[in-house]
């Protein structure tokens, strides 16, 4: 790793504000053991012991910003429900700032409930609509987005595809403000259809999302460094992250090139929410000013720690310290 100043870093994480826009998801998890097998049917019986909620989608993008450390704001859909009521308590708990958290009548808070036992996920049931946002809450989201923007170093677009970015007018918008008024903006992307990302700093496809984008462009799927060049030509963007689970994290910068950093994860409990992770560790440590490389790796410790937790959870700066130092990585001096 390049060397860097890890006090340097955490002084100036603390002084970075960023703004989160996206799909909220509330994450509900059961919680329990299976000890039998039900006399009724060949399926487990699952006794329940816990059940508790945490952060998800956008959410979760935001959660890890404030374990970095980081001042977050945090713009999305909640319907007016009790589960909509949760998510806010636990984002102001968590130091987030929802003055851009709205509610939507006409559809319910997105929940992902996720059946746990013996450190293993056994299922996952969803409860989500679809649709574009209405253009009420599109209006009253632009002058959110107005009045916030002036006041961050840069903007999370987390798209999971639930509603916030269907509208690809809406999108085209977010963006060409952000980059008007000088601030970058990273994209996590659920959708192939990336003209509406067109001008990001930034788009962070995992591997599957990179290889049906370029499918859709009629690029070799096999050739990350020769799609990504492409690519990055194609939408305007000045860099292109792909995560590569297992084997960490590409880059391609046009005048940087191509950049591998391999995973640094030594045990894998649970990979949901670890997009999340990288986005905003992403995020964070380009607000920070660190070359490209140190980012990717330090996003790369980021997600290795995350997987090591079992449910949708965030990464602390802390642990990023601790890891480094135990690993006695080179850049790692104080």
């Amino acid at each position: 790793m390049q060397s860097f100043s890890l006090e340097s870093i955490e002084e100036k994480l603390k002084k970075v504000k960023l703004l989160v826009i996206g799909d909220c998801i509330l994450d509900r998890y059961f919680v329990g053991e299976v000890n039998r097998i039900s006399p009724e049917a060949p399926v487990p019986i699952f006794e329940l012991k816990e059940i508790y909620f945490s952060l998800g989608g956008a959410a979760n993008v935001a959660a890890n910003l404030r374990g970095l450390n980081v001042k977050v704001e945090l713009m999305g859909i909640i319907g007016k429900d009790e589960h909509g009521k949760i998510l806010k308590d636990l984002a102001q708990k968590a130091g987030i700032g929802i003055k851009g958290i709205l509610e939507d009548n006409f559809r319910p808070t997105t929940i992902k409930t996720r059946v746990i036992a013996h450190s293993q996920q056994l299922l996952r049931i969803d409860k989500e609509e679809r649709k574009p946002i209405n253009k009420s809450l599109k209006k009253k989201f632009q002058e959110i987005y107005e009045e916030i923007l002036p006041e961050v170093d840069g903007v999370i677009l987390s798209d999971y595809a639930k509603g916030m970015f269907l509208s690809e007018s809406f999108c085209a918008w977010l963006i060409g403000e952000a980059r008007r008024r000088g601030k970058f903006l990273m994209v996590d992307p659920k959708s192939v259809e990336w003209k509406k990302y067109e001008g990001a700093t930034s788009i962070t496809p995992n591997l599957k999302e990179f290889k049906e984008t370029a499918f859709k462009e009629n690029l070799p799927q096999d050739k990350l460094e020769e799609s990504a060049k492409i690519l990055v030509e194609r939408y305007n963007l000045d860099f292109l992250v792909v995560t590569l689970g297992k084997d960490g994290i590409f880059s391609y910068h046009p005048e940087e090139g191509a950049f591998y950093s391999p995973s640094q994860a030594k045990e894998v409990y649970d990979v949901s929410g670890a997009g999340d992770t990288v986005i905003a560790s992403l995020g964070a440590f380009y607000a920070v000013g660190l070359s490209l490389k140190q980012i990717l790796e330090l996003a790369n410790i980021a997600a290795g720690i995350v997987v090591g937790k079992v449910g949708t959870k965030p990464v602390y700066w802390e642990e990023i310290k601790a890891f480094i130092k135990e690993n006695s990585i080179a850049g790692g001096r104080k």
